[in-house]
């Protein structure tokens, strides 16, 4: 299995008041129940197979179960799928399912539940997992705990991909098209109430396979974006946890919060639809690379977390390429030179289509004044995140807009969704030949072959220097949390609430 190289840290806690860890705090409560009340971002569906926002995987998993999961280090561990092996060289992936599961509607967990769900996003009209599935040729079940995948090529990042959406088994009762507002999963909790940019209210699924490791009653989302409204929340009791960026650390530790930060495979970018005009022309998408000043934009929008980047993966990561560390030094003058090479010797004006919501508003008019100084004017066009799925990832309408990326389960499945020619992040659908076969080739091997990171970096190599898009610099993971919360786990790619407590 893939392991991250990464020095992954504990969670750490650090409290204006001076605080322990959260190990330390969960063996010093002891306590168990209670309702957690999580201040994120609003999630338009709580379908895996429609749902296109990659941070919506946090929602999911709460109510979904997937075939496996994807541990602190980045490994596939078990989940719905107890173990799983390879034959064939690669074309055949046999999974044995965890005997006695049932979904919270009472349906049974078995191989015919599981090829309905694999098959659905594969196939289904409006799926966006259909390219992470491309792969996968049939679906036999040869008893109640068997799957076997049958490929058209070898891909041995499957089991990693199968730790995501890809992999999140619904109810074989389900109506699909209730699925996005009512889901049934077999995860650690149930839906009972979803109000579209306002909050969900969850409980605990007793029968969750796993439940000794889920210590709360419930979990309530509280879809809350503005900084103040959280730290403010957060002081008062009505919050216990938060996601939040880093320059937000020092208001809270100020407040006398907690501040957890762990590593992740998050990044700030751009994402350019290069099928659009004027960013089909290369030159340009150059000079916007070179114009940014990464750090400057690291330290005044995340707190200085994080580092500058130019590619999709964080340092000492195996899909992060050495060969593009330094790809597009901030550059000024090679910046405006570039510009009057694309055809505009006067320069030009663009379009920013921002979301209308902290951070992304800062972000915007710090990037608006860095690519002014090389003559790139722009106008700016707020987008609610509510249209943000249909028409950034659904119907590639935005041409230019500041974003991120949570990362995902397989560096190549990542690779593939930001790079690969029907990948949901490459809005202008273009691959070249070269990358689409490195893409391929990096399939082939093992995640512990030798082969293998080699593979991979020189598929994010080419990328990089091909594609659009725009990174900016990488994201920890932080939680601002109340002295009430501990047991939050450094997982990699999502979070997860196995082992977190809430102090009665």
């Amino acid at each position: 299995m893939m392991r991250l190289a990464l020095a992954l840290v504990a969670a750490v806690a650090l409290a204006g008041c001076g605080s322990s860890s959260p190990e330390n705090n969960a063996a010093r409560s002891g306590g168990e129940g209670g309702t957690l009340r999580w201040a994120i971002n609003a999630n338009v569906s709580w379908d895996p197979v429609t749902s296109a926002a990659g941070n919506e995987v946090r929602h999911l998993g709460l109510v979904y179960e997937a075939l496996t999961h994807i541990d602190e280090k980045g490994n596939a561990t078990p989940g719905l799928a107890t173990s799983w092996k390879f034959a064939g060289n690669g074309r055949t992936l046999t999974f044995t399912l965890r005997d006695g599961v049932t979904f919270t509607d009472g349906a049974k967990l078995d191989s015919a539940a599981v090829k309905q769900s694999l098959l659905r996003a594969k196939t289904q009209k409006d799926s966006v997992l259909t390219q992470l599935l491309a792969g996968v040729k049939s679906v036999d079940t040869p008893d109640p705990t068997t799957v076997v995948l049958n490929l058209s090529y070898p891909d041995y990042g499957l089991p990693l991909v199968l730790g995501g959406k890809a992999g999140m088994i619904a109810s074989p009762r389900a109506d699909p098209k209730t699925l996005p507002r009512r889901p049934v999963g077999a995860g650690p909790f149930k839906l009972t109430k979803f109000v579209p940019d306002g909050g969900s209210t969850l409980v605990r699924n007793p029968g969750y396979w796993n439940a000794k490791e889920i210590h709360l009653d419930g979990v309530e989302l509280k879809y809350l974006n503005d900084p103040q409204a959280v730290l403010a929340g957060l002081q008062s009791g009505g919050l216990d946890v938060a996601s939040s960026s880093g320059n937000q650390m020092n208001a809270a530790k100020q407040a006398g919060l907690n501040v957890v930060q762990f590593p992740s495979l998050a990044a700030t970018s751009i994402e350019v639809n290069d099928a659009i005009k004027p960013f089909d022309n290369h030159k340009l998408v150059e000079a916007i690379n070179y114009a940014l000043d990464r750090e400057a934009l690291l330290k005044t929008e995340n707190g200085g977390l994080g580092e500058a980047t130019y590619q999709p993966f964080p340092k000492g990561y195996v899909g992060y390429s050495p060969d593009v560390a330094s790809l597009y030094p901030h550059d000024v003058e090679k910046a405006k030179q570039l510009v009057k090479e694309a055809g505009y010797p006067n320069g030009l004006t663009i379009p920013i289509t921002y979301f209308d919501l902290p951070p992304y508003d800062a972000l915007t008019e710090q990037i608006q004044a860095q690519l002014a100084a090389v003559g790139i004017k722009s106008t700016l066009h707020s987008l609610p995140l509510a249209q943000a799925s249909e028409k950034v990832y659904v119907k590639h309408e935005v041409a230019f807009n500041p974003n991120g990326i949570v990362g995902r389960e397989s560096p190549l499945q990542m690779l593939n969704v930001q790079y690969g020619a029907d990948g949901l992040l490459n809005h202008g659908r273009k691959a070249s030949p070269e990358l689409t076969r490195a893409l391929k080739d990096a399939a082939q091997y093992p995640l512990d072959s030798p082969q293998y990171p080699a593979a991979l970096q020189k598929a994010t190599a080419l990328a990089a220097r091909e594609s659009a898009v725009v990174f900016l610099y990488t994201q920890p993971t932080i939680f601002l949390t109340t002295a009430k919360v501990s047991g939050i786990r450094p997982f990699i790619v999502a979070a997860r609430l196995e082992g977190v407590r809430l102090a009665k």
